[in-house]
């Protein structure tokens, strides 16, 4: 339906589940009044004040985080922290004295602080510091190739730093396995109860097999832990069309067995079909360009890595399993803490693509390194280096790192959600 927009779903969601509390909240009915509501963190804003209103002053109102405890401190902290929960004041700083101004709207100059998230209207070189990540730069955490609408950006960003601040906890969905240090310092700004990582009962093992034929006969021709699956989700591709065919012949050259699947929405926006003849043809990878179960393909022995854009849910599903992760970030908002985080921990379970930065963040990296040239030999030299290693005892020791960290995640998601809904109850 063309003329149906993101807001128009949230907002039939939304009152949809305010009539619904309406419903369970009146006097005489035979389930009580709730005690504890849980919102979503998008699109939520509007209806927590008729939320406050039913549910009384007595009930709870907490906010459910998605993904990382990483990018949640961001929100919760002022600059002077790491964080842009004072964009409001540093907007007004700008706004107020007519040098900083420099004949800009007010609105203009929200976008620019919410942008870069560190004290001031673009990135300078500030370093941002995060309990439980190493120190990066303000251009290393916002940067993504994949285009997305400043002001719709922006205002999610401002509306979130509000919900934060506004609900009475927040039940975050990391494990104090994967970031102890940062949940724990999350709750020096509010309560944070971390419920483990949420992934399907039946995806925590590798037994399953995927139902797509094809792709379980190419998975059983391989050896164990021989074959990389490369998927950037639902909602990203990469847009750098000479970047994205450095990847593809790498593989092809090193006689790497792959795995693309495309079944995401804008993935055929970008890559042609051209690309994927000559992927099928060359007798090395396979490209899925339906809707597949990633879950259901991470949990065949012969996958070893998975390569993607750093969101979330996709780290989690190939952790669970023991799979580490080849970091591609793509998108402005999580994919670069994400895949930060992952990939230089102590311990770490992630490669991270460094060549492909864009922007601003094709600069030195606060982690030292290599300079980011971003060329197309220099792309390609260090996908060679990374897919060598993924063969070698480094990539071996990341993966003995990733199946740890899958038997930890494993231990805590049996007693963190328990403890959790125990808490609740009691508050």
């Amino acid at each position: 339906n063309k003329g149906v927009t993101v807001e128009d779903i949230t907002n039939q969601l939304s009152k949809g589940w305010v009539e619904t509390l309406q419903q369970i909240s009146k006097p005489g009915r035979e389930w009580p009044r709730p005690t504890a509501l849980m919102l979503d963190h998008i699109g939520s804003l509007d209806t927590l004040p008729q939320a406050r209103r039913i549910s009384g002053t007595e009930c709870k109102i907490l906010l459910y985080w998605a993904g990382s405890a990483a990018r949640l401190f961001s929100y919760l902290t002022p600059s002077s922290e790491g964080g842009f929960s004072d964009w409001e004041s540093i907007a007004h700083k700008y706004f107020s004295d007519e040098t900083l101004r420099q004949g800009r709207s007010f609105d203009e100059i929200v976008e620019k602080v919410c942008m870069a998230k560190n004290g001031h209207d673009a990135f300078n070189g500030t370093v941002i510091r995060i309990p439980g990540c190493k120190e990066i730069y303000d251009y290393e955490r916002e940067f993504g190739e994949f285009g997305m609408i400043r002001t719709v950006v922006s205002s999610l960003l401002r509306e979130t730093v509000t919900l934060v601040q506004a609900t009475d906890g927040i039940i975050c969905a990391s494990a104090m396995a994967l970031e102890g240090e940062t949940l724990t310092a999350c709750n020096k700004y509010t309560t944070v109860y971390p419920v483990g990582v949420q992934i399907g009962p039946k995806n925590w093992s590798r037994d399953g097999l995927t139902e797509d034929e094809r792709i379980r006969s190419y998975l059983d021709r391989h050896a164990k832990d021989e074959v990389i699956v490369i998927s950037f989700g639902s909602m990203v591709f990469p847009t750098n069309r000479a970047n994205f065919q450095a990847l593809i012949s790498t593989l092809n050259d090193m006689k790497y067995p792959f795995i693309l699947i495309i079944g995401g929405m804008h993935a055929k926006k970008f890559i042609d079909a051209s690309d994927i003849e000559n992927i099928q043809s060359s007798g090395v990878g396979l490209v899925c360009d339906t809707w597949v179960d990633q879950q259901a393909v991470l949990h065949h022995p012969s996958v070893g890595f998975l390569l993607a854009h750093g969101g979330w849910n996709s780290m989690m599903e190939s952790f669970v399993q023991g799979i580490p992760l080849v970091g591609w970030p793509l998108a402005p908002g999580d994919n670069a803490i994400n895949v930060a985080l992952a990939s230089t921990r102590d311990k770490p379970i992630a490669f991270e693509i460094m060549q492909i930065r864009t922007g601003s963040a094709k600069a030195k990296a606060r982690r030292g390194g290599p300079d980011i040239i971003g060329s197309e030999e220099a792309v390609r030299q260090e996908f060679e280096e990374i897919l060598r290693k993924t063969k070698e005892a480094e990539g071996k020791g990341i993966r003995e790192n990733t199946q740890i960290l899958a038997s930890e995640l494993r231990t805590e998601k049996r007693e963190a959600a328990r403890q959790v809904i125990t808490t609740l109850a009691f508050i």
